[in-house]
């Protein structure tokens, strides 16, 4: 009996001290929450939040103004690219029409239908709204024009020698203020004569 008191004392003293560990670790757990960091680590802790916000806001508005800069870039560089294209386009529709205009004045001017090529110019003009077109002789007499003002005017005045010895179709962009359809008319690789058809220049936008 001895013994097994002992025993006992044994037990109940190791649970009596591991519950007072237990009460001093809760009382420590306790009192966590009623602490306060000095006030000088607050004010360090909110500065350091308003950078780091501050920040953020600067960054996120570098990256969209760089965004937007690209962004206007790339709307540039594809406009331009739509323009150039379409303006190529539009110079091989030009080169055909003359191509085919030049080849329709050639028949009549075989045949010295000078009175026929003239209602077939006048009737293009219209359809076309281009400012004139003029039929120039290899010498340099004008032939025929939908400009009836010009009717005793020689072609080599209307044009330097450059335009009226093209041997191509051409087109030039800007002379005196208009852009110039250049058709050579050939027989059998004979240039007999050459259509200029002149046009407003468009406003550029």
């Amino acid at each position: 009996m001895t013994d097994q008191n002992k025993q006992n004392e044994t037990l109940q003293s190791k649970a009596t001290t591991f519950y007072s560990m237990l009460s001093q670790k809760f009382e420590l757990l306790e009192k966590l929450p009623q602490k306060q960091l000095p006030m000088k680590y607050a004010f360090l802790l909110v500065g350091i939040i308003i950078f780091v916000f501050a920040w953020k806001q600067i960054a996120v508005g570098k990256i969209e103004s760089d965004m937007n800069k690209e962004l206007e870039s790339e709307r540039t560089l594809i406009t331009q690219q739509a323009r150039e294209h379409a303006d190529k386009q539009y110079k091989k529709e030009e080169e055909r029409f003359g191509q085919v205009l030049a080849w329709a004045v050639r028949s009549e001017l075989i045949r010295n239908n000078i009175d026929q090529i003239g209602l077939y110019m006048n009737e293009i003009v219209k359809q076309i709204n281009a400012d004139r077109i003029v039929l120039i002789g290899e010498g340099g007499e004008l032939l025929v024009s939908t400009d009836k003002r010009l009717e005793d005017v020689k072609g080599s005045d209307l044009y330097s020698s450059e335009v009226i010895n093209e041997h191509k179709i051409t087109i030039k962009s800007d002379v005196d203020g208009k852009k110039l359809l250049i058709a050579p008319i050939s027989d059998f690789n004979k240039r007999i004569a050459v259509l200029v058809i002149s046009y407003n220049q468009a406003k550029i936008n």
